[in-house]
């Protein structure tokens, strides 16, 4: 329990060193707010007692819940090194309605559960490479950092309140490896900087039905900051746009376990 707080404190420590953004000539920020619903399912099996697989579907509704906007799906396969310790690598495919974007996410994660009478602690570290193949510019003259490199790092709780009945919270953040530099200039001067593209966090309830079926009602605070590099900002040649998104979602989630 002990390395576990210090692993946990020495990863927000170099987490909060590495978001300060390098130089650049014009910022532009924009905000703005959202209500969304999150919902989906989950279906889970054992192959043998080391191997386990995993497949998910989310969709998220956007404009205040009443706009399908986001389709994820999802793959992870899980290594049991431990009772306690997990290698889980996973692929994603996004489709983003609204934009057109189209995404694949490829994640190595580190998982440790550290179980304690009804209380169970989770920390979850690990790298995500995400590549845009396909999206519809907005901006002209706009330099993405194509395919990103990030770091992921998860820290959770859940309490098993009765037999049913499981709270839990947890929060999670994303650093971005690779930032987007200005290939008509000095990269020292126009470079985005190391910063978080996202922080969301997640308090709710677990609900299970019975040894294989269960389903999470919960509230999400999802942070977005995304940065890019432009031309034609107000007066200036160069500049960096910076759009800043606060999601507010209802979640409702279901599992099953084969």
């Amino acid at each position: 329990m002990k390395r576990l707080l210090v692993l946990c404190c020495a990863t927000v420590a170099a987490l909060a060193m590495a978001t300060t953004s390098a130089r650049a000539q014009y910022y532009e920020h924009t905000h703005t707010t959202d209500n969304q619903l999150h919902t989906g399912f989950q279906l889970s099996g054992k192959i043998n007692d080391r191997w386990s697989l995993n497949w998910g579907e989310e969709l998220y509704f956007g404009n205040n819940m009443g706009q399908f906007q986001k389709l994820y799906s999802r793959l992870m396969v899980n290594y049991h090194l431990r009772p306690n310790l997990t290698l889980s690598p996973m692929v994603m495919y996004i489709a983003n309605t609204v934009s057109g974007d189209r995404t694949m996410i490829y994640d190595m994660n580190v998982i440790y559960t550290h179980r304690t009478g009804r209380w169970a602690f989770t920390l979850r570290g690990g790298t995500r490479l995400q590549d845009l193949f396909y999206t519809e510019r907005q901006f002209w003259g706009e330099v993405r950092a194509n395919p990103e490199f990030q770091l992921r790092g998860h820290v959770g709780a859940k309490y098993r309140l009765c037999e049913r009945i499981e709270p839990f919270a947890n929060i999670e953040t994303f650093l971005l490896l690779n930032p987007a530099t200005d290939p008509k200039h000095d990269p020292k001067l126009y470079t985005v900087g190391y910063y978080l593209p996202r922080v969301r966090s997640n308090v709710g309830i677990n609900y299970h039905f019975d040894a294989h079926s269960s389903v999470s009602l919960y509230w999400r605070y999802d942070h977005t900051q995304t940065k890019w590099l432009s031309y034609v900002l107000a007066d200036a040649p160069f500049g960096i746009h910076s759009s800043s998104r606060t999601n507010n979602f209802v979640g409702l989630f279901y599992y099953y376990k084969f």
